[in-house]
């Protein structure tokens, strides 16, 4: 029986190429599309999973007000009094400041700051060394991407030495480890592990002060009582809380495993989960089209077989062979397509990694039982129909008639209910692409509220030594040809090292907002291009528009000096005028407003409101203050005209070495930060459109199929009509319109659907464009134009056929 389907199956493909051929293409277009998409959800929830006993593993997040993925240093202690059988470790968090010497060259690296404890929680695969003594003292542990960079070899480094300097600090070090490169879908990330003395971790031994990152790993059945086991803990150690203080702090224990995407929803880096949500309908709508196409072409084509399936039966075959015969071509034919998608993955995926930034490969242990999987579940959908009709014909009634029996109205409807569903997604994923598109498009052109172009940024160091040197770095970069303007504040595009809020009251205000407190040259708000709404920028010839600043805020924060605003003359942002209650920019010009409570300040100026972070986010309300000192950890902008970038990079790098030759240089370009910050909308967008596209084309494949069917189907139609005194073009609209009814059906049907799936994923953007009705109505023409073109050719050779010879069809 085998041997007699096999034969079967193969005529059949070669008597019916043009179906058999939109049949598999069809359904491999949405099996690629399907496991393209998949590998990468795949990838995304595979964050951590490869780290050993990573369930087990717990980030400890300890805060009074608002979650972050740092944790106070003290955190640690409290662990190791109350629970001294855990396996805990404190990573402080890098520093993009610290730079890395060896064989008299110089990087920036990021590097992660722990005690000895790391690899009894993280057991990360070491090539070389001892993860029972590689975090000894001045020790440091590479990856082998870093110690290829510093070494020019990834083996036999044990024992080499680097010099490390960070915050004016340089300490030698030698090698003591070296670590397989981290997979792109970890969490930890770092260039180098460099083991502290419980001294150096406790610097900043201040439960208020968050710099430290704490990992535990714990067997599952501590892991279910970890919530009680921590309640309370910060209390019973609230050293230098007030119990006030202590009561407001909370902790929660984050596994390893959730932070790739948790992280996100506290602004603290991560993914948005909705993306691979995202990804992963539309790969799950692409595969159906695919489905829907190809059941509706296979229902199409069982109706052309019906004297086949009379002549088997008077052979003898029974309902039961021809129901496995027909279910065993339709997987057939599924499994040809699902080969056919193995090799389109295989070619596009190097390009739509390129395209999205997702390092997926095809992982044929995967891909294989999913395709195989789809495969098996369209061809017996596709196969169920026709072996459920076609062999319950009657065969003398069968070949007694002189037409080809149809399938009847079941057949008809639900050909045209299948079109309208496989309509209805194309529909959905056009709209959601167009959307999304324009959506995109404004984040990378709206108005941030500061000129972009011609604007670099880097990070100084922050020693004091090293902050006495930025006014003679800006006086050196400002005479490089072709720089317009070098400044120096605590934020920037990209954001800033040190920002902090600050309470901030006017007088009759009961509910004092939070507003960011920034600091920065009288040259700054002119050279990042402010816009002035009312009042005036700083000017050094007034009184209080730039004065020194002992103790910057932060520093006395870290520090616990006693610091002093002092009075300022400051510039508020549209935001902070809001916060504040002003009516107008005008009307909060010459107004006091107290700081912290205790210092005055005097607003003289409104600029409107510049985006320098988080695209998606709300601008913070800000408040600038002018100094004419050194700025605590500063960011230097350079902004440059009538000049090639890179010619400008190389004579930074020049004067940067001049003036602090211990330190590397690391420019970004705003329009690279823009790009950075984008690029999850980007990567969304350009998936979203491969979907579509290919979603539409799975869909006209489909009505090109159908109409040839109901064309060929309908000649006798045709005849009649033309002989009845029709002409041409009105059997050619007339068909054509009701080609094009299921596609609007499926208009109506979609936009609904579109609407609200679009409507929630906008309100995750401060700045959205509005959900348009031409958004819609474009989706619906360009739509229906592709039905017209793709049923048109075949309509008009049907409506011309001669009448003598359509009535002649059988």
């Amino acid at each position: 029986m085998l041997s007699h389907i096999a034969l079967v199956f193969w005529r059949g493909i070669l008597q019916r190429r043009l179906f058999t051929t939109l049949n598999v293409l069809g359904m491999a277009l949405g099996m690629a599309t399907f496991l393209t998409l998949a590998l990468i959800v795949r990838y995304e929830f595979s964050f951590d999973r490869w780290i050993p006993n990573a369930a087990d593993i717990y980030r400890l997040d300890a805060f009074s007000t608002h979650e972050a993925s740092v944790s106070s240093i003290r955190l640690i202690d409290a662990l190791h009094a109350e629970h001294p059988d855990w396996k805990a470790t404190a990573v402080m968090r890098g520093f993009s400041g610290a730079t890395v010497s060896a064989r008299g060259n110089a990087w920036d690296v990021f590097i992660a700051r722990t005690d000895a404890h790391l690899f009894d929680v993280f057991a990360l695969p070491l090539v070389e060394g001892d993860p029972r003594t590689a975090l000894g003292p001045d020790g440091v542990v590479l990856t082998r991407t870093q110690a290829r960079r510093f070494f020019g070899r990834d083996h036999d480094v044990l024992g080499q030495t680097v010099d490390l300097t960070q915050k004016g600090h340089t300490e030698r070090l030698h090698v003591t480890g070296v670590l397989k490169d981290l997979p792109a879908n970890t969490t930890p990330q770092f260039d180098l592990l460099v083991p502290s003395s419980a001294a150096a971790l406790h610097a900043y031994d201040l439960w208020e002060m968050s710099t430290s990152e704490i990992w535990v790993r714990v067997p599952p059945d501590i892991a279910s009582r970890l919530p009680d086991l921590l309640n309370g803990i910060v209390q019973r150690h609230a050293a230098g809380l007030s119990s006030e203080d202590a009561k407001s702090f909370s902790i929660r224990a984050r596994p390893l495993t959730s932070l790739h995407f948790f992280d996100a929803t506290i602004g603290w880096g991560g993914a948005d989960r909705r993306l691979p949500v995202i990804l992963g309908v539309v790969g799950l709508l692409a595969l159906g089209a695919g489905l829907v196409n190809f059941v509706t072409m296979s229902t199409a084509l069982a109706a052309t077989r019906a004297r086949e399936v009379a002549m088997r039966k008077v052979l003898g075959a029974t309902l039961l062979t021809l129901g496995l015969s027909f279910t065993a071509e339709a997987v057939g034919l599924a499994l040809i397509a699902a080969v056919l998608a193995l090799v389109l993955t295989e070619l596009t995926l190097p390009w739509i990694a390129t395209l999205s930034g997702w390092p997926v490969t095809l992982d044929f242990a995967f891909a294989a039982p999913l395709l195989l999987a789809s495969a098996v579940i369209g061809g017996a959908c596709a196969g169920a129909y026709p072996s459920w009709i076609l062999s319950r014909f009657r065969p003398a009634a069968v070949l007694a008639s002189t037409r080809l029996p149809g399938s009847g109205r079941l057949g008809s409807h639900l050909r045209e209910g299948l079109t309208v569903l496989q309509f209805s997604f194309a529909v959905t994923l056009t709209i959601c692409t167009l959307v999304i598109w324009r959506q995109t498009h404004l984040l990378q052109t709206m108005d941030r509220g500061f000129h972009q172009s011609g604007l670099l940024m880097d990070y100084l160091p922050n020693t004091p030594s090293e902050r006495q040197r930025q006014q003679r770095l800006v006086d050196l970069v400002r005479g490089i040809p072709g720089v317009t303007g070098v400044t120096v504040s605590d934020d920037a595009p990209g954001g800033g090292s040190a920002g902090m809020t600050f309470d901030t009251t006017r007088p009759g205000t009961a509910t004092p907002p939070l507003l960011a407190v920034i600091g920065t040259q009288s040259s700054t708000l002119p050279i990042l291009g402010a816009r002035l709404l009312a009042g005036r920028l700083f000017d050094t010839s007034h009184d209080y528009d730039s004065r020194p600043m002992p103790v910057a805020p932060f520093d006395g924060f870290l520090t616990g000096q006693t610091w002093t605003f002092g009075m300022h003359n400051v510039v508020l942002n549209e935001s902070a005028v809001r916060a504040l209650g002003f009516a107008t920019a005008a009307s909060a010009i010459g107004t006091p407003i107290t700081v912290h409570g205790k210092d005055v300040q005097t607003i003289i100026g409104v600029i409107v409101d510049m985006r320098f972070r988080n695209s998606r986010a709300s601008v913070t309300p800000a408040l600038y203050y002018a100094v004419s000192g050194p700025i605590s950890y500063g960011v230097l902008s350079v902004r440059y005209d009538h000049a090639p970038e890179n010619a400008i990079r190389a004579a930074l790098a020049t004067v940067w070495k001049q003036v602090y030759p211990e330190s590397a240089l690391n420019l970004r370009s705003v329009g690279d930060i823009i790009d950075n910050d984008t690029r999850p909308e980007q990567q969304r967008g350009t998936l979203m459109i491969i979907a579509s596209f290919v979603t539409l084309s799975i869909s006209c494949i489909g009505l090109y199929g159908i109409a040839v069917f109901n064309v060929r189907r309908r000649l006798f139609e045709i005849g009649v009509r033309k002989v009845l005194g029709a002409t041409a073009q009105q059997v050619t609209r007339l068909l054509v319109l009701q080609f094009l009814r299921p596609v609007l059906i499926a208009n109506i049907l979609a936009w609904p659907i579109a609407w609200w799936v679009m409507r929630n994923w906008l309100s995750g953007f401060d700045r959205r464009v509005s959900l348009s009705p031409l958004y819609f109505a474009l989706t619906a023409l360009v739509v229906l134009a592709l039905a017209v073109v793709t049923t048109l050719l075949q309509i008009r050779r049907g409506a011309r056929s001669a009448p003598a010879i359509a009535l002649g069809s059988p």
